[in-house]
């Protein structure tokens, strides 16, 4: 079950999208202004779905086998509400905890990102924003790493 739901071993480095790996990017500095705490909606894939209608199918079958038309459509019926059921979640089990992050850069310019939580920011923090081809991302800003102040 664990491996269908595509749980992650937990990493202390910081965890950077594949998409952004050799990609050209830049880096903008500025205060976040606003954080509010989102969800990133859940994969829904057949799994879900197969998953949930096999259950059903297989808790609606009467135990000395289907032997009538009714007993035909109640087995369908459960099939296709498992199958809802399961898809439902399955999204609700891959759902994940994001932040909506809005920012001020120096040039007076404001930005908004949602990315996985943690971290968590909080308004006042100055904040590098990383972005290129990949997307973007928000990462805590480190004076004197490299990243001239405008």
């Amino acid at each position: 079950m664990l491996l269908g739901t595509g749980c992650t071993i937990p990493s202390s480095k910081s965890m950077v999208p594949s998409s952004q790996v050799g990609q050209l990017q830049t880096t903008e500095v500025g205060t976040i202004v606003k954080v509010r705490d989102v969800a990133i909606e859940g994969r829904r894939s057949t799994l879900g779905q197969y998953g949930g209608a096999v259950i059903g199918g297989a808790a609606a079958r009467p135990s000395g086998g289907i032997s009538s038309t009714g007993g035909a459509l109640g087995v369908a019926v459960a099939s296709v509400a498992g199958a809802i059921v399961g898809e439902s979640v399955e999204e609700y089990a891959t759902r994940k905890n994001a932040q909506e992050i809005t920012v001020q850069l120096k040039d007076g310019n404001i930005v908004t990102i949602v990315q996985p939580a943690p971290p968590n920011f909080m308004a006042g923090d100055v904040v590098e924003i990383i972005h290129g081809p990949g997307g973007a991302r928000v990462k805590m800003y480190l004076e004197g790493a490299g990243v001239p102040a405008k």
